[in-house]
């Protein structure tokens, strides 16, 4: 359900935005919220702060972040445990044999990482070391890129700003460079609408800026918070039941233990467990 709000959110906000820009006394919609060069501005300004901020590799997942909150769902943690449980029955038929000819059949790749790791090293202290290193770079590599759109979500309204302030700049050294005298009522009159009429297309970019920021970049970071948080939490309880087949501890315990990660709606669900 996670991709079905941000389509329904960036759709609603959008119809929202739209209908904000109707002038329906006269039933038109205001042309002057398209500015093509204060939109080329304020997105061309945030990706160019943006390259200067960060290396090449880490402007990369501007696209992938924008990419995961349209395609992605919060990481489930009920199949987790119930193929923890399962494991830890099979490793009290087998032996830790049996467990290893059940990895390829298991999709998540932190989890047969894990259980690999789990026959590999022999000391559980290392073990968990070794597993708790990669959940940390996994987290800060979430973090950077949510710290990308964060970062995204203030440099757009300051660069909506500066459009706005060289528009305003462009706009009064025309007026001063005109030839109408400022004693001519029409030339007055015809110089005031000038100003109003560059001065709202000036706005326009703090407007994008704005609309960008809150719309889209902030929203998108705190997605990929929830995203990441649901990851981190998965990998917590499969770094947790690999230490416990590790120790060999008995099914139960090491499913009590599980339970106590989840809501009590996944917990009534995984009550029918062995």
């Amino acid at each position: 359900m996670s991709k079905l709000a941000t389509i329904l959110g960036l759709i609603l906000g959008s119809i929202i935005l739209i209908l904000s820009m109707i002038d329906y006394q006269q039933g038109r919609f205001i042309s002057a919220f398209l500015n093509w060069q204060g939109l080329a501005l304020v997105l061309g300004g945030t990706f160019a702060a943006i390259f200067i901020n960060y290396p090449l590799n880490e402007v990369g997942c501007v696209f992938k972040g924008f990419s995961k909150v349209f395609t992605s769902e919060p990481a489930t943690h009920g199949d987790v445990i119930e193929t923890l449980v399962d494991l830890s029955y099979l490793s009290k038929q087998k032996g830790l044999l049996g467990v290893e000819n059940q990895i390829d059949s298991i999709d998540d790749s932190f989890f047969r990482l894990s259980l690999t790791e789990m026959l590999t090293y022999q000391d559980r202290d290392i073990l968990k070391q070794s597993l708790e290193n990669r959940l940390i770079n996994m987290r800060l590599r979430h973090l950077s890129c949510q710290e990308v759109y964060s970062n995204m979500a203030s440099y757009a309204p300051a660069f909506g700003m500066m459009g706005t302030v060289m528009g305003l700049i462009i706009m009064m050294t025309s007026q001063v460079a005109g030839d109408g005298s400022p004693y001519d009522n029409g030339a007055a009159q015809d110089m005031l609408g000038s100003l109003l009429n560059g001065m709202g297309l000036a706005l326009v970019t703090t407007f994008y800026g704005v609309m960008f920021s809150t719309l889209l970049f902030l929203p998108i970071a705190g997605k990929l918070k929830v995203l990441s948080e649901a990851e981190v939490l998965r990998n917590e309880i499969i770094i947790h039941g690999v230490l416990a087949l590790k120790n060999s501890e008995s099914t139960l315990l090491m499913k009590e233990q599980l339970m106590a990660y989840v809501n009590e709606k996944t917990k009534f669900k995984l009550e029918s467990l062995r």
